[in-house]
């Protein structure tokens, strides 16, 4: 009746990076066409530390968004980092 933890993590991965892919493609949008308010780089990193950097580092490249803004990229690679250790870190202590 209750999803496993496998598939707990893999639709968090899920929900999140999609967020993080469409944050990216809007706050393009809304930097390209100059409407509304643009979503804050911080907001972004949050995104990116929860679990959705793939989405973050996917919609940079699809939509051409932050990729040569040197300043933006170093949360989203220490996100990256801590999610590879956690994952290594349950696959240890579940002897995989």
């Amino acid at each position: 009746m209750f999803p496993s933890p496998e598939q707990t993590i893999g639709l968090w991965f899920l929900v999140t990076g999609s967020t993080g892919l469409v944050a990216m493609g809007a706050d393009k949008g809304m930097a390209r066409f100059r409407v509304g308010t643009r979503i804050r780089e911080r907001s972004l990193w949050l995104i990116a530390l929860a679990g959705g950097f793939w989405g973050i580092i996917l919609g940079a490249f699809l939509f051409h968004h932050k990729t040569s803004k040197g300043g933006f990229w170093p949360p989203v690679v220490l996100a990256v980092i801590i999610w590879i250790f956690l994952a290594a870190l349950v696959l240890h202590y579940h002897g995989l």
